[in-house]
């Protein structure tokens, strides 16, 4: 049996009619909306303006929506334009603006706007549907009083006149209504739902860290890798992932130590609050715009976000190009970008005269006789890079050195080199601290421990000293540059205190190929430009 061509093509219409019809229903907001409940938005009255520009803040509105080239944060003309694999989205005007904003939105509008990812008018009398560039995927988690205070806030902002050019897309990107399918797919539409808390944490600052990340911050949007699709792999949520504009890297910003899990709660809060990372690194690009919002808010929710992102779960997700961490005690080099540190800068024992002062390179053996110098017996004290002795005697090659410095009480086996400040200068055996002559001693006003001047004189050989301090800080200064250079922007010696710099450098050491001289002089040159002890005489850098 055949079928006549009238009958094949009725049959042919009505499959392109059936698609047609399937397309429309499939892509209409109106679907995502039966299928979901609809949620919880109490009445515009009532209606809180100051929680409405915390909501604003949090929600970083004006790093995408303030007009560019001016910089007021409550200029929310848009125009900014974002640069994507898809296309160029060009940034709307979300002013109260009748005509060019969002001035004829009703509060229902807008949170389906928000929440949905549905905006009005349009071709189709069920709406627009709104790409995923606005993060709705986030902001449908927000509380229903939020997006109405939210609304309020904006209402009451100034009105710009500023006309937007339509989003420039490519095909099939280009194609608004076939968005509703990934809406589909991947905006589930649930409302925020506290997650289990880790033990020993404050449940209430770790619930509104939650919120405030993965509501109104929405975090995960940038800083997640996105599959072919678009959506965030669950898995690889917070992750990191590349830029959309295709010009650098979002960083893993969970607890590994591929992310940011050498940073404290602390670190997190304090970088969220002034825009300076734990190394010392300013917050730029978007970041930066960022930091502007955060810096307003209220510090215990910076805080509270800071407490959450800790306790992210880990993912092992380095970013492209950077070496994969050393989880080994072993010290390794970085090959292709850590160069090998120049040899220690110590000069030629002939160079070391007596009276001259000098600064120790390379931690050198010390006895409390000349006798015993070079000898078998155990050296009696260390000297360690760093310190600045006085050369009392030369004998042959041997040398009497005399080191002057600050013991506090219970440690009288190390000598420091000021007072309060941990700047490690020797190590003694028992037999050389009963050596030590001792000062005055001082009560540290922002410590409360005694400190006590002291100063001892030791025999060693005239190896690894300089007698030129600020050649020494110039080659430590060197080194510290050009091998911590290679994964990151350089910290300023002065961001951190002296004692600071101990842990800092410490936690840094595994990505180097410090040996032990080398770092001890780094560590000494840190501390000595530090933004608690920077002596003039030691100022190169």
């Amino acid at each position: 049996m055949t079928l006549k061509r009238g009958s094949l093509l009725k049959f042919g219409g009505g499959l392109i009619v059936l698609a047609g019809v399937g397309f429309v229903v499939l892509t209409s907001p109106w679907t995502w909306s039966l299928i979901h409940p609809s949620r919880d938005l109490p009445a515009l009255q009532g209606a809180d303006l100051e929680n409405g520009r915390k909501v604003f803040v949090a929600s970083d509105c004006a790093t995408c929506h303030a007009t560019p080239g001016q910089d007021k944060h409550t200029v929310l003309g848009g125009g900014r334009a974002l640069d994507t694999q898809f296309g160029i989205f060009h940034m709307p005007n979300i002013s109260p603006d009748k005509t060019h904003g969002i001035g004829n939105w009703t509060l229902a509008e807008f949170d389906r706007a928000l929440r949905q990812g549905v905006g009005p008018g349009g071709l189709w009398p069920d709406g627009r549907n709104l790409y995923p560039a606005f993060p709705y995927t986030s902001y449908q988690r927000l509380k229903g009083t939020d997006v109405r205070d939210l609304y309020a806030y904006l209402m009451s902002l100034p009105p710009q006149q500023n006309v937007v050019a339509d989003h420039d897309l490519k095909f099939p990107f280009n194609l608004r209504r076939g968005v509703g399918v990934w809406r589909l797919a991947f905006l589930d539409g649930k409302p925020f739902a506290p997650g289990p808390v880790p033990k020993n944490v404050d449940a209430t600052a770790y619930h509104q860290g939650e919120y405030l990340v993965e509501a109104a911050g929405h975090c995960a949007e940038c800083h997640s890798p996105r599959t072919i699709a678009g959506n965030v792999p669950a898995k690889m949520r917070y992750a990191g992932g590349p830029n959309t504009d295709g010009t650098g890297w979002f960083p893993n910003i969970t607890p590994d130590e591929t992310g940011i899990g050498y940073w404290s709660a602390a670190s997190i809060a304090n970088y969220l609050h002034t825009g300076v990372s734990p190394i010392g690194r300013t917050a730029a690009g978007d970041m930066e715009e960022v930091i502007k919002n955060t810096s307003q808010l209220p510090l215990k929710d910076v805080q509270a976000m800071a407490l959450y992102i800790k306790h992210l779960p880990a993912a092992d997700h380095p970013a492209p190009g950077v070496p994969e961490p050393n989880r080994t005690d072993q010290l390794v080099m970085l090959k292709d970008w850590v160069r090998a540190a120049p040899k220690l800068p110590a000069l030629a024992p002939a160079a070391i005269k007596q009276g001259n002062q000098a600064t120790v390179v390379e931690t050198k053996n010390a006895w409390l006789a000349a006798a015993d110098v070079g000898g078998s017996t155990e050296a009696q004290g260390k000297f360690l890079g760093g310190a600045e002795v006085t050369v009392v005697k030369r004998d042959g090659d041997k040398t009497q050195l005399t080191l002057k410095g600050w013991q506090t009480e219970g440690a009288t086996s190390v000598i420091y080199q000021a007072k309060g400040q941990r700047v490690m200068m020797a190590v003694l055996s028992n037999d050389a601290a009963a050596k030590v002559t001792r000062g005055t001693p001082e009560k540290d006003a922002d410590t409360g421990q005694t400190w006590t001047p002291v100063a001892l004189t030791l025999w060693s050989d005239a190896n690894g000293l300089n007698t030129d301090r600020a050649a020494v800080w110039a080659y430590s200064h060197k080194t510290f540059q050009t091998t911590c250079s290679a994964c990151h922007v350089l910290p300023q010696q002065e961001h951190f205190t002296a004692n600071q710099w101990i842990g800092t450098l410490k936690a840094m050491r595994r990505f180097t190929s410090f040996n032990d001289d080398q770092y001890r002089l780094i560590l000494a040159y840190l501390q000595n430009h530090s933004k608690d002890l920077n002596p003039s005489e030691a100022a190169a850098k």
